[in-house]
């Protein structure tokens, strides 16, 4: 089993399962995928709760219930080594929905998530990195090998 954190969450992959730590439970719990949803990067995991007075809420099915106390037994969440880039934590987890989105790679929450211009702004400005691209020539004559990386 690996585990690694994101976004300030532990995360733990088991048999291309993907889990969570949730501390208010004490426990891991199924999520479907980390998405981009317009604002921040949140978890999915609708088909884990559909009833709210469910006695398996959040779990999905007693065995899955049962699964994610065996992980939260067996696992150490002392030394948990961690992701900074979306990308890679898409990566890690099998994740193959992403879409090219301006510049980079993004998973979106839903196919109603905005992807214009003020959006992307909105993004970059939350993951703290700059536009990968040139907004303007550099000046003179100048060739692509030569600009510095």
């Amino acid at each position: 089993m690996e585990l690694r954190e994101f976004q300030d969450r532990i995360y733990a992959k088991k048999d291309g399962q993907l889990y969570v730590f949730e501390s208010t439970w004490d426990s891991f719990r199924p999520i479907e995928r980390v998405a981009w949803d317009g604002e921040r990067y949140a978890i999915l995991d609708r088909k884990y709760k559909l009833d709210l007075f469910d006695e398996n809420y959040g779990y999905g099915s007693l065995a899955m219930k049962a699964t994610c106390r065996q992980i939260s037994q067996e696992v150490e969440l002392d030394d948990v080594k961690e992701i900074k880039e979306p990308v890679e934590f898409w990566k890690w987890s099998g994740e193959t929905s992403a879409k090219w989105w301006f510049d980079r790679a993004c998973v979106f929450a839903s196919p109603c998530v905005p992807k214009d211009m003020e959006q992307w702004k909105k993004h970059l400005k939350y993951t703290q990195t700059r536009a990968k691209t040139i907004r303007r020539p550099l000046g003179g004559r100048i060739t692509k090998r030569l600009v510095p990386k």
